[in-house]
């Protein structure tokens, strides 16, 4: 018996002669509407479908009149005995599954079902062949109702008449034969005669049963050479006559068990069956053992390669379909496979007009931690109402750090020389795991890499952001005699929430600010640009007025801007020749003012109002002081006081006032790295928490005249 189970190929076939075509057609309406490897192949069906159908019922009526039904109907328990011993010998048959190229297969059974059936073809004569009548029957019915398909239903008619027709008009020829040429029947001894004879017998039934066969053969060996595109048909060939000799390899041997029942009777006969019966029990498990051998050597080694494949490749999930669809490729057993993302995205399918309803798989799939599989008696938990399927092995593709499911497999596997059990689909699932932890080790290392091109990308936009905005920040400052002015901006990133400015105002007089935007990174800086902008815009206008600058600030940012966001600021206007600063403080650090005379009690310019960008109806009051000579303004952000060390203590405040106190007579600059220095030993090797700015404003000491 040969089965074998086509997938897609991707070379395009050889087409059919339209008149065939159209003539199976006739039988099959729906080949018109399959692709052309299918048509090849659905012709393949339907021919010898039609051809082996007079056949088989010209030898079910041969039977018929040739059986001995007085002697069926007096040796009831025998017939019955000799069923079962059929049976028994039919489900221990072995076999041998052959690759005939890429994601082709066939399958060829063997066994010693033919030791009782021709051992009581020559003690009982034909009517024994009535139990393969009935074997064939009772497969077509079982197997028809799980055809799914019209394909498997054909796959099935035709076997089911080619079976017919080959185990009743071939070994009716053969045994009608073997009585002409003089052979014994009932059998009654051994002899080198009777034994030759027999193989006459026997010789004749193979011929014709090959001849039977060989238009089927013909035809598929041309199908396999058309779909391959490849002119080598020896492992077709091969494969061919291994599937049309293996069957009859233990027929010879029934001529020494009809011989044993001759002579010695039913129990020793009985006997040297059930030796028998252990033969094919250890072929069958040899046939099992070779085949998920080869099944295990073959999926690792895919495995490994596809594995290599996958680390090989550029870490982007762009690759990932066509090194599935290199590597997937015949890497499990004959059947239907589609590897998913949730919801739609198809990363392998196979073949490719299979379409598989994976919307109702997916919620039950998405409940699961670990494979499952099911048997064709099974009842799948997606589909309860389907009665019949083929073998299916399902498992989740899973992201292992974030426990979720996201994608899964699902192998529908074919039936070729025996039906799956649940040993053997479980001896799938370790393979089907892999795959899936290799799927999604491809997926997360693609998703990694996205996310190191996504931070260099935001990294090299925030390190533009960082080099524009210190390129607005001023670069060169006033000339105002008899005053000295340090400032430094030392962001904790690589864009800064602080800013500062010095403004060029009319009749001489200059803008100070210092502001501090709530929060770090892009966001903060972008609001930091726009509220530097608004304040050196409303400071040439307002002039003198920082409180007018501050409100105008403060409506046009809640009026264009929808950010949860907010800046302190002062803002602070000198007048250098009369040494009067006129400033507003909106929710800012306060700066400390000290005067050369009176260096113990440092001065705060505290608040006058709101930060900016919280209340649109804020105001602002104006404040003055008077800076003589030798007097120090320190402005800063909370940067300085709020410094941590590695301990998480803050610099606070007073550590601030004290360095001030301690070098006020000094100039701006050595006070401002005083400063500084003081905050960086505090901090130590502490990462920066926050921005930090520091501004240092020094009225000269006015030099007295030299006496005359």
């Amino acid at each position: 018996m040969m089965s074998n189970t086509l997938l897609s190929n991707s070379n395009p076939p050889r087409s059919v002669s339209p008149k065939l075509l159209h003539f199976c057609e006739i039988f099959w309406p729906q080949l018109a509407t399959f692709t052309q490897e299918r048509q090849v192949l659905g012709v393949g069906e339907v021919l010898p479908a039609l051809y082996s159908a007079p056949f088989a019922v010209a030898g079910i009526i041969w039977l018929f009149f040739g059986s001995d039904w007085v002697w069926l109907r007096a040796n009831l328990l025998l017939f019955a005995l000799f069923a079962v011993l059929i049976y028994a010998f039919n489900q221990l048959s072995f076999f041998l599954i052959v690759e005939l190229r890429e994601n082709r297969y066939g399958s060829a059974d063997g066994g010693l079902t033919g030791i009782p059936l021709w051992s009581g073809v020559l003690l009982f004569g034909p009517v024994i062949l009535w139990l393969s009548v009935l074997r064939v029957a009772i497969q077509f019915v079982t197997n028809f109702r799980r055809s799914q398909s019209s394909t498997a239903r054909w796959g099935q008619w035709r076997l089911t008449v080619m079976n017919l027709a080959s185990d009743t008009i071939v070994p009716l020829a053969a045994f009608n034969f073997y009585r002409a040429i003089g052979g014994v029947f009932p059998f009654t001894t051994l002899s080198v005669h009777t034994i030759l004879l027999a193989m006459a017998m026997f010789g004749t039934y193979f011929l014709l049963y090959a001849a039977f066969w060989m238009p089927y053969l013909a035809y598929h060996t041309w199908a396999q050479q058309a779909l391959s595109r490849s002119h080598n048909i020896r492992p077709i060939l091969r494969f061919f006559f291994l599937a049309l000799g293996l069957p009859q390899l233990a027929n010879p041997f029934a001529i020494l068990a009809a011989g044993i029942y001759a002579q010695n009777g039913l129990a020793v006969y009985l006997f040297v069956i059930f030796g028998m019966l252990m033969v094919a029990y250890l072929s069958r498990r040899m046939s099992w053992t070779t085949e998920r051998s080869r099944q295990s050597s073959r999926m690792l080694e895919k495995l490994e390669i596809l594995g290599r494949a996958i680390i090989d490749a550029p870490p982007d999930s762009e690759n990932l379909p066509a090194i599935l669809q290199t590597h997937l490729t015949n890497m499990f057993p004959a059947g239907r496979l589609v590897v998913w993302i949730f919801p739609d995205d198809v990363l392998y399918q196979q073949p490719i007009d299979w379409a598989p309803e994976l919307d109702d798989v997916w919620p039950w799939l998405l409940e699961r931690t670990m494979g499952d599989i099911f048997l064709a008696r099974d009842k799948l938990p997606w589909e309860e109402d389907r009665d019949s399927h083929n073998p299916v092995v399902v498992a989740p593709i899973r992201d292992a750090d974030e426990a979720q499911t996201y994608g899964g497999i699902y192998l529908e596997l074919h039936t070729l020389a025996q039906p799956w059990d649940r040993k053997a689909l479980q001896n799938l699932c370790p393979a089907v795991q892999s795959l899936s932890a290799q799927i999604a080790s491809a997926i997360k290392q693609a998703h990694v890499y996205e996310q190191a091109l996504e931070y260099q990308r935001v990294s090299d936009e925030i390190k533009l952001a960082g080099t524009i905005q210190a390129s607005l920040l001023p670069n060169s400052f006033p000339d105002m005699d008899g005053w000295q002015f340090a400032v430094t901006l030392a962001p904790a990133g690589e864009t800064s929430g602080d800013f500062f400015d010095i403004i060029p105002l009319a009749d001489g007089k200059i803008g100070f600010v210092i502001a501090d935007v709530l929060d770090k990174g892009v966001g903060p800086a972008i609001y930091m640009t726009l509220s530097r902008t608004l304040i050196r815009t409303y400071a040439t206008e307002f002039d003198l007025q920082p409180d007018l600058v501050f409100f105008a600030t403060n409506e046009r940012i809640l009026k264009d801007t929808r950010a949860n966001l907010f800046v302190t600021a002062f803002f602070g206007v000198l007048d250098p020749t009369e040494g009067t600063l006129t400033y507003c403080n909106a929710g800012h650090n306060p700066p400390y003012f000290l005067s050369d005379t009176n260096s113990c009690d440092p001065i705060p310019l505290n608040i006058t109002g709101f930060p900016i960008g919280i209340d649109e109806d804020a105001t602002w009051d104006r404040a003055e002081i008077e800076m003589n000579h030798g007097d120090v303004l320190v402005f800063y952000t909370d940067g300085v006081p709020d410094a941590q060390n590695l301990e998480g203590e803050f610099f606070k405040q007073e550590s601030l006032v004290k360095i001030i106190q301690d070098h006020l007579g000094e100039s701006a600059e050595t006070l401002q790295k005083s400063i500084l220095d003081a905050v960086y030993d505090f901090v130590g090797d502490a990462p920066p928490f926050d921005d930090i700015t520091l501004m240092v404003l020094r009225r000269d000491v006015q030099e007295e005249s030299p006496g005359l």
